[in-house]
């Protein structure tokens, strides 16, 4: 009877050091998975990051590559503006038909502004310009052109801002903001 006593006791034990223990592994992969799903977020918010700063930089070198220059002639006392005032970069190839460098209108970097405006999915392919976003589109990227208010004649700041847009057309705050400036030369 004493040796049923003893088994029945031994049982009992194993029992529960097999719930503590189940409990154990339940408690250490819950948090685990919390862990996880922060790593996960983590991520995603950095490769949003990451390609809006490089749709930034994309657009920010399309205007540092539009001429703005000063041609001299043979007179020194003679020197003419040759400067880019019609290209569009809200088209995917530029056309000749925007804006060029001149500055760019009041608040083009918070809302669509035609000629500073263009619409990119997430793998960063064009998809558009204009006023509207297309459906499909996930970044929004809108830029100034503003000549600098110490050297106007000769100095242009540049100011990109990309903004990504989840399920139902809310944007979110600015993924990117990229400012740059250039010399005449």
């Amino acid at each position: 009877m004493r040796t049923a006593v003893r088994s029945l006791d031994s049982a009992g034990f194993a029992l529960l050091e097999v719930l503590i223990t189940a409990g154990l592994v339940v408690a250490v992969a819950a948090g685990a998975s919390h862990i996880l799903a922060m790593a996960v977020r983590a991520t995603h918010g950095a490769r949003v990051r990451t390609m809006a700063s490089m749709l930034a930089a994309e657009k920010i070198e399309q205007l540092r590559s539009l001429a703005w220059t000063h041609i001299t002639t043979s007179s020194p006392a003679i020197s003419i503006s040759s400067s880019d005032v019609t290209t569009d970069l809200s088209n995917d190839p530029a056309t000749d038909s925007g804006p060029g460098l001149l500055p760019s209108p009041p608040g083009t970097l918070d809302a669509n502004v035609a000629y500073f405006v263009d619409y990119l999915d997430g793998a960063g392919r064009w998809m558009g310009g204009g006023g509207s976003p297309p459906p499909s589109a996930v970044y929004i990227r809108r830029w100034a052109v503003r000549p600098l208010a110490s050297d106007p004649e000769n100095i242009l700041v540049f100011q990109v801002v990309v903004t990504t847009r989840v399920p139902g057309g809310v944007t979110s705050p600015d993924a990117a903001h990229l400012v740059s400036i250039q010399a005449r030369k």
